[in-house]
Parts: C-alpha cells; structure tokens; sequence
C-alpha cells in the first residue's frame, strides 16, 4: 500500500538522499517542466544532485526553463538514490518512459490520482509549482534560493491556470503569484514566452484548425482531428501543435473542445479536451483511461482505427454537453 505523506514528512524526506532523477509527464507542459527545475533548485541548495528526465522533447518556447537541456534518459536509472515523478498521477502518464514507474519511490501531483503507484504527496492546489513553493517555504529555503526557482514556479503557476483566466484560478493561486512576482521576475516575458509567442508553424497550425475544425450539436461541441497528412500539408509538426486546442476552444459558443492528433506511432492518437462551463472533461476521458483536470483533461487511444475513434470519442463528449443540458 502506498503512503500518503503530509507536507512535513515530504519535505524532511527530501533531506535524506543526494542523487536524485526527477521525472516529467510526457507532452511536458510549463507546469512539469516547471515544478521539476524549481524542485531541482531546491535539491540543489539542500546539497543534493538532481536530473530532470521527460520521454518526449519540450517545445523549444519552454527552454527558458528547461535552459535547453536534453532530457532523454541516455544513462543508468540505478545510479539514483531516489526517483520522484512530478505533476504525474498515473505511470501511463510517464508515457515511453512508464517502464521505469517501479523506481519511482515518490509522486509530487496536484489531480486527484488515479493510480498511485509510489508514495506520494497529493494537494488539489491549481498547479504542482504552487507545492514546490510550499516546500521550499516548509524547508525554510525561500530567502536562498536563486531567481530561477522563483522564475520556474510563476511559469508553473500561469501555465496551468492560463495566466490566471481558468476558472481552477484560486485566490491562493493569486497570493502566490503576487509573492512570486515582488521577487522581481519578469514575468511578463515569461507570460509572453509561455501563451503569446507564435512560430509561423503554429499560425499555420491556427489556420489549418481554423479550416478544418468541426462545428456539432448546434456549436456547443468542436472537434479537431489532426492527421499526420494534413501535418505535411500544412508543413507543422508537434510542437506546432501542441497547444491548438486554446485555439479551437476559443470558438464563441462552444461548451467543449476537442483535438485529436494522430502520432508518429501507428494505431495511436492524442486526446486534448477542454470545458468552457461546468463539464466535468475528466470524468469524460477517464472512460478512455485518460483523465486530468475537471476543465482540461486528455488521454492516448491505441489499437483502434482513426474514424472509429473519432465517431466514439464525439459521441462520449456529446454525451456529456447533454447530461450537462439536463441539471
């Protein structure tokens, strides 16, 4: 069985060992990305040694946290004293990387899990960073820590709330963002980095969305299949794409979003959802194995044909928009 520990028992824990390999979910975003280098920091100024590790290349827009290093795991696990997986609630969300879910002695999350397969430590707080925050205060750090932590918490911080518009935006989240910022971070190079800065493979990304996205149940639904086809025609690639689903669910009207993205692995795709209202997103793809936040929630699909899953999955989420209709 597996503990769960209190903030106190976390922190302390964290003293004890002085190799540590931190693992990202795949499909890293700022917030693990984010709370794994300020984790780092952390470690860092305790005496210890800390590596960040993720299965799948962050999008270059996000090397001002990760300073361009390579994440892959080209070396021995076993050279660790002590695997920690942070922002991750389940081993599938290690993706390639899952194999290594046994060396993992400990998960840092903020959803509610749904396997829990180390001992962990788990606070429904709006992002992971906002925990790394709250232990560098339990270990009394935050006056020696360098500029970066603080950097790498506020990009955790507005990465997962949308800078401050979702509705998991908490007045906690707000407290910290205003102690983040006294600091003297430039965060508005960080916003502008994380939700402002376009390539023109991800406007050429927009414009296919804003082409090829399907409009059901009288608007309340929008759906995005990306092809690896049309990933040629448009000439993007993943990072391109990784976040159009803030695109397609832009749409005025639209109670839910969702995108579907072909891989480069065969028979499996990407799901992305979103809710603009009270839809529970998670729930929805929990039913896929996937899960998430009750507003932003995803899953992988595998084995199936591409139309097959795209008939099951509207289905799914239409489902939801009218029990929605319904209360």
């Amino acid at each position: 069985m597996m503990n769960k520990l209190s903030l106190a028992e976390l922190a302390s824990s964290l003293k004890l060992n002085k190799n540590f390999l931190i693992f990202c979910h795949k499909n890293p975003d700022p917030d693990t990305l984010g709370s794994a280098y300020a984790l780092k920091c952390v470690l860092e100024a305790l005496g210890a040694k800390a590596r960040v590790a993720c299965c799948d290349r962050p999008n270059p827009k996000f090397n001002f946290i990760t300073l361009g290093e390579d994440l892959t795991l080209d070396f021995d696990i076993s050279d660790y004293e002590r695997v920690i997986a942070i922002d991750v609630g389940s081993a599938v969300q290690l993706g390639d990387y899952s194999r290594f879910s046994v060396r993992v002695d400990l998960i840092i999350d903020h959803h509610e899990m749904s396997a829990r397969f180390a001992d962990y430590y788990e606070d429904l707080a709006p992002a992971t960073a906002m925990i790394v925050y709250d232990i560098a205060r339990e270990l009394g750090l935050l006056d020696k820590l360098p500029s970066r932590f603080f950097e790498c918490v506020y990009a955790g911080l507005s990465g997962d709330t949308g800078c401050f518009k979702y509705s998991n935006t908490t007045p906690k989240a707000l407290v910290y963002a205003s102690e983040l910022v006294a600091t003297g971070i430039d965060f508005a190079s960080i916003n502008y980095a994380i939700f402002d800065a376009k390539t023109k493979g991800e406007l050429a990304a927009q414009k296919m969305a804003l082409e090829h996205t399907e409009i059901l149940l009288d608007g309340a639904l929008a759906v995005l299949l990306v092809t690896n086809d049309m990933k040629k025609q448009y000439g993007i690639n993943d990072d391109d794409i990784g976040d159009i689903i803030s695109t397609v669910r832009t749409i005025d009207g639209v109670l839910i979003a969702v995108t579907i993205k072909e891989t480069t692995t065969q028979g499996k795709l990407s799901v992305s959802s979103r809710a603009n209202v009270d839809i529970d997103v998670s729930a929805i793809c929990a039913k896929i194995g996937g899960g998430g936040h009750p507003r932003a929630a995803g899953a992988t699909i595998t084995d199936t044909e591409t139309a097959e899953a795209v008939k099951m999955l509207k289905e799914l989420f239409a489902e939801g928009i009218y029990n929605y209709g319904k209360q």
